[in-house]
């Protein structure tokens, strides 16, 4: 499984609704499944705005345990 994480104004730029989206802790990246955002973007991969992670993988889990997705106390 694949996930994509691009700026929320990027999805927004292409019709999603970001609402439910789990999304970085400032708010400014979001982060969906691949499937789910080829609907509307078939091309995701290519797009030079978005990064493809592969699910389950060391490099996305250090992305989303970094400070920029996981809260620090």
């Amino acid at each position: 499984m694949d996930f994509c994480i691009a700026t929320v104004a990027f999805w927004q730029s292409h019709g999603f609704d970001t609402s439910s989206w789990r999304k970085s802790i400032d708010g400014t990246l979001a982060l969906v499944h691949r499937a789910y955002a080829e609907v509307l973007v078939p091309d995701i991969a290519e797009s030079p705005e978005v990064t493809v992670y592969r699910s389950p993988s060391a490099e996305l889990d250090g992305v989303l345990g970094g400070v920029e997705w996981t809260e620090t106390e």
